[in-house]
């Protein structure tokens, strides 16, 4: 099954980022399992540190650069959209963040995007590690889904 998705896809990061290929297939594959019936539009956003550390500060008060920041788009739409399809929101990714603890973490930096944008659009469908029981059942949901599509 294809979903029809509208990812954009803006590299303002001055690095070498996934494929595009990389990115919609893992994304759409993402879409399959979550059951989303609808035509998607999110972007993607790969920022440098210093980007990252301000989004960071100004957004959850902490002064550090990350490798990733999700932003759910819940109202205030400017256009009505046809009644199947959903924009979810942003995501701001930092290649050299995530290269960096890719690195330390002795894991492939592919993998790590795949995990990270799995985590992220998670976050984009309302789920939340902000109270213990909440947690347990997005890690649930995201190892599902990093072993689905490491088969």
């Amino acid at each position: 099954m294809v979903l029809k998705t509208e990812i954009l896809i803006y590299n303002l990061s001055g690095r070498r980022i996934p494929s595009r290929k990389f990115l919609n297939d893992l994304i759409q594959e993402v879409l399959i399992f979550l059951k989303e019936k609808n035509k998607i539009h999110l972007a993607l956003v790969f920022i440098d540190p210093n980007a990252s550390r301000k989004l960071n500060k100004h957004w959850r008060n902490k002064n550090t650069a990350t490798t990733v920041l999700s932003f759910p788009l819940k109202e205030n739409l400017p256009l009505k959209l046809l009644e199947k399809e959903k924009v979810l929101g942003d995501i701001f990714l930092c290649p050299q963040e995530i290269e960096d603890q890719a690195k330390k973490a002795k894991i492939p930096v592919l993998f790590f995007y795949k995990k990270l944008i799995v985590h992220s659009l998670l976050h984009l469908y309302g789920y939340s590690h902000n109270q213990k029981k909440e947690a347990q059942k997005m890690e649930i949901l995201e190892n599902k889904i990093i072993d689905l599509l490491n088969k």
